[in-house]
């Protein structure tokens, strides 16, 4: 029955709601710059009406209003866009991931600098013709043995900085892991939160939010793929194996032996994106190919060329001893029985001081083709593997930023729903604070009528 009493309520039920709806723009305001966080309005619909009694008070025009409330505050999200921005953020941070590795790796080899590797072999190799010309120059002999001295170290350098590299990565993976087991059982307790609140029938909407921040980090980490279930829950994969599973999270591990993540259950990592995937295509395909082609260089180079010195004569007529020790990039070094020029062995007899036939032999290993199943010489195979890695280098360059970029476009479209626009928030915040000052109207409206009505009547018989 709509009585005096009921203006007093409708008032009321404005004053809150539009207070509420305040309240929400405030919220929106003060996270306009919080990574992640979605608006949120105040969804406002008409109390449930009342039906005046037609049989004491006449006829009437039907159901009588009772004022506003506040439904719900809808949280403006969009389940398209955060997939598809998941899955190509997942495919830029592949790339991205690898590109700075591989750009690591190349400041690790160093050849762009005066004293790169190739720069190296040739001052050995022209060492070995200079002194072909002139077998019995000590001066020829010292500059040679210094540069197999440099060869030898350039090698190494090149080799414990790439082996470095890698080491590295495996710190990187573990943190990788660590993080990810981190984010699922953060992501299974926010499960079970935002179910208990559905359940009362509130909307959780900044825990909402927070999880889609931790959805969005596990999508740059491994792409992880999300499914939302009717509870409100989510259940998470990376590469077709659950990590949260409504309040159950899964840990992946880092294998001991093969330092690669596998699951705890003993399931392989088997995820195409992410960082993780960037850091390990990197690590065991382009840094493990580059130590690889090092120690085949280096290896093939101590075998030619120990084969011809071991077999030749220094100036003291000595024989027997090799030019180099160790068997790869690694362990390559200048034999240090080879202590002075004359023991460097450039002749192929005894008592032959004029004889260059060893030196020249040697130095004819510049143009053999030994590398690559006999298809290159040193220098071309060594060459060709410094190319390799700038292509690797500028195709991943170039593949995140194409994913980057359309990442950034579909996150654009994310943010122009979901974002705060600091100029809609004040348009609506003008538009219910009027509201709020109606309804406070409004009240002092029916507070005056009630005053007359108990006050400026009077007493009955007077």
């Amino acid at each position: 029955m709509s009585t005096l009493f009921s203006n007093l309520s409708i008032a009321l039920s404005a004053l809150l709601s539009h207070q509420r709806a305040i309240e929400v723009i405030e919220h929106n305001v003060a996270n306009a710059n919080t990574p992640g966080y979605r608006r949120q309005e105040a969804v406002l619909s008409a109390a449930t009406p009342t039906s005046p009694n037609l049989f004491k008070f006449g006829g009437g025009s039907g159901q009588v209003g009772s004022g506003v409330q506040v439904d719900m505050i809808r949280r403006y999200s969009l389940d398209f866009f955060d997939r598809r921005y998941r899955s190509e953020v997942a495919r830029s941070k592949t790339w991205e991931t690898r590109s700075e590795i591989l750009k690591q790796a190349e400041i690790a080899l160093g050849e762009t600098s005066e004293n790169s590797l190739l720069t190296q072999l040739d001052a050995f190799w022209s060492g070995w013709l200079r002194l072909s010309s002139d077998p019995t120059n000590t001066a020829l002999r010292a500059d040679l043995l210094e540069s197999t001295r440099n060869l030898a170290e350039a090698f190494q350098r090149r080799i414990n900085r790439l082996e470095t590299l890698r080491a590295d990565q495996e710190t990187a993976l573990q943190q990788k892991v660590d993080e990810i087991n981190t984010l699922a059982s953060r992501l299974a307790k926010l499960n079970q939160e935002i179910t208990r609140i559905y359940s009362v029938g509130d909307q959780p909407n900044d825990l909402l939010d927070e999880r889609d921040r931790v959805l969005d980090r596990l999508a740059e980490l491994s792409g992880a793929i999300s499914y939302r279930r009717e509870n409100g829950e989510v259940t998470v994969s990376i590469g077709g194996h659950v990590l949260v599973f409504g309040p159950t999270p899964y840990r992946l591990t880092l294998d001991p032996t093969t330092k690669t993540p596998v699951w705890e259950d003993g399931q392989p990592y088997n995820a195409t994106d992410g960082e993780i995937q960037g850091i390990l295509s990197a690590r065991d395909g382009d840094i493990q190919a580059l130590i690889s082609g090092l120690n085949a260089l280096a290896t093939d180079l101590i075998d030619f060329v120990n084969t011809i010195h071991a077999n030749a004569y220094g100036l003291d007529n000595q024989t027997g001893r090799p030019l180099f020790i160790g068997q790869d990039a690694r362990t390559i070094a200048l034999n240090p029985a080879i202590s002075s020029p004359i023991m460097i062995a450039a002749a192929s007899r005894p008592d032959a001081p004029g004889d260059n036939s060893a030196a020249l032999e040697i130095a004819q290993g510049y143009a053999l083709l030994r590398m690559s199943n006999n298809s290159a010489t040193y220098t071309q195979f060594y060459t060709t593997q410094i190319a390799s890695l700038g292509a690797a280098v500028q195709a991943a360059q170039s593949r995140s930023k194409d994913y980057a970029t359309v990442a950034n476009a579909l996150n654009t479209q994310r943010e122009s729903i979901s974002g705060v626009s600091l100029d809609e928030e004040a348009a609506n915040l003008v538009r219910f604070q009027r509201a709020f000052q109606a309804a406070a109207r409004l009240m002092n409206v029916a507070d005056e009528m009630l005053d007359r009505i108990i006050n400026g009547l009077g007493h009955a018989g007077r």
